[in-house]
């Protein structure tokens, strides 16, 4: 049996009504209701009971039956007329059969014989909260499903705080218990079950799992977990709070385990030219987003310049997405002619090219999805475009590369190049000298520094090259000037196209 502390915490929103036409019983009785409920009122006979019950709509009622003006069994008759789910409890020294069969027949609670011992009252009322706890949560569960999506196929479960109080049958069924006490005692809460897995929501010594769920409520989270038969699971995890009900909310669970996408969230996978796009996993993850209201972010690059906002998927068609983001983000669009997707709930980014816009209704549909893993949401140092009129120089040993060579872009560690064609000698992890003419505050800035190359490749009409910088102290001092003031250059620039 719960103590009287836990009892108080679980009937602090309860409200009790007290009948009894007796003065001394009703005040020394008074005091004993008290220390169990904070909401007491109080009545002298049935008219009195009844008038407070339609003023205050208390869930429970105690009551005596024989009373002056209305007795107890008629005084009930009324209350539950107005309300059915009341829970009444009949304290009598009649102990009438007749007064019994009536009791019954309107639906009472629990029928008492005066004098009630004060072990016995207590008991029924550790009862009766405990089942007016399990009748709130079963029809806050059911009222909040409506706001869960595909509940009927899904796990669901409640929570109050990280404690689990209520679950539907899929979740019942999946953990093979019977009911959510025998999971509660078999697992304690979801956090136990969780697997660790790169990106995945599990316990961390940093973050316990239910700290981080509820503050980022609507966020997705991909979870790891075994069901009954040991079987590994991947599961979309949503947690909702439950408005105007401090400390209980609502988890979801999305199954995903038949896209086999864990090895995608694996880091040392992604990284791998073995993953292999996988258009039908993308969109099924697209349409679990949608469907939970969750945003995505959208990312495009002018010049290197990073526009980053939130968007809401509108429609997913057969071969594209409709995304509903700000003005800012739709003008980048319009300009990049692409844009990049990134979610939580998914385990790359997401490329798309631009199809149209609708700047009223702030839409973009984008075409030609596919997963990224090296997209440019992955870089770890701002790179940033160069004014046109820039001039570089590439020497190999002594020799001056003499073919048409121009900056792509530039950031404090590497700068990549294109070629009209390569020079002779040029080999991975060679080291060459580059000389770059730079426009910083209309004045020249000149950066000559070793480097390194890192990668070299081949396109349709041109090469490309990324040298690794060795800087000086100075020749970095240098570059970190020059890409603060071709950034805010850039912003300038962007504003301007913003109104034109």
């Amino acid at each position: 049996m719960k103590d009287l502390k836990e009892l108080q915490r679980e009937a602090k929103d309860l409200k009790v009504l007290y009948v009894e036409d007796n003065d001394a019983l009703r005040e020394k009785a008074s005091k004993l209701i008290g220390k169990f409920f904070d909401n007491l009122y109080v009545a002298y006979d049935g008219v009195n009971g009844l008038e407070l019950f339609k003023e205050h709509l208390p869930q429970i009622v105690i009551t005596d039956i024989n009373m002056p003006k209305m007795n107890g069994i008629d005084m009930s008759r009324h209350i539950k007329e107005i309300a059915p789910d009341t829970k009444i409890i009949i304290m009598s020294a009649f102990d009438d059969k007749e007064y019994l069969f009536k009791a019954i027949e309107i639906g009472v609670y629990r029928y008492l014989n005066k004098p009630v011992e004060i072990a016995q009252f207590k008991e029924v009322i550790f009862s009766v909260v405990d089942e007016m706890k399990k009748e709130q949560d079963t029809q806050l569960f059911n009222t909040n499903l409506k706001n869960v999506f595909n509940y009927q196929s899904s796990i669901v479960l409640m929570l109050k705080n990280s404690e689990p109080t209520f679950a539907n049958q899929v979740f019942l069924e999946y953990f093979g218990v019977k009911n959510i006490e025998e999971f509660v005692e078999k697992h304690g809460d979801i956090g136990s079950l969780l697997l660790k897995h790169d990106g995945f929501l599990y316990n961390k010594p940093e973050k316990n799992w239910f700290d981080e769920i509820s503050q980022h409520s609507q966020k997705l989270y991909n979870i790891k977990i075994k069901d009954k038969n040991e079987n590994l699971r991947h599961f979309v995890l949503k947690y909702q709070k439950i408005p105007n009900k401090e400390s209980y909310g609502i988890l979801s669970f999305d199954d995903l385990t038949q896209l086999n996408l864990l090895k995608l969230y694996d880091d040392s996978q992604i990284k791998s030219k073995n993953n292999v796009e996988d258009t039908k996993a993308m969109f099924k993850l697209l349409e679990i987003i949608q469907r939970n209201s969750a945003k995505v972010q959208l990312h495009n690059y002018y010049y290197g310049l990073s526009i980053t906002n939130d968007a809401s998927i509108v429609e997913l068609k057969e071969n594209s997405i409709v995304l509903k983001t700000n003005f800012l983000q739709l003008k980048s669009i319009q300009i990049e002619l692409q844009s990049i997707i990134t979610s939580d709930a998914l385990p790359e980014a997401i490329e798309g090219k631009y199809v149209n816009i609708n700047f009223k209704d702030q839409t973009v549909e984008l075409k030609e999805l596919s997963f990224s893993a090296s997209s440019a949401v992955n870089r770890k140092t701002v790179r940033i475009a160069p004014e046109e009129k820039h001039n570089i120089s590439l020497f190999l040993g002594e020799n001056k590369f003499l073919g048409n060579i121009k900056i792509e872009d530039i950031s404090l560690d590497a700068v990549r190049l294109k070629l009209d064609s390569l020079p002779a000698g040029l080999k991975i992890d060679g080291e060459v000298v580059v000389e770059m003419f730079l426009s910083m505050d209309e004045k020249s800035l000149n950066i000559k520094t070793k480097a390194v190359i890192f990668k070299k490749s081949e396109s349709e009409h041109a090469f490309e090259v990324i040298l690794i910088f060795k800087l000086t102290s100075q020749s970095r001092t240098d570059l970190i000037k020059y890409i603060t003031n071709r950034q805010m250059a850039i912003i300038r620039e962007f504003k301007g196209k913003q109104n034109g």
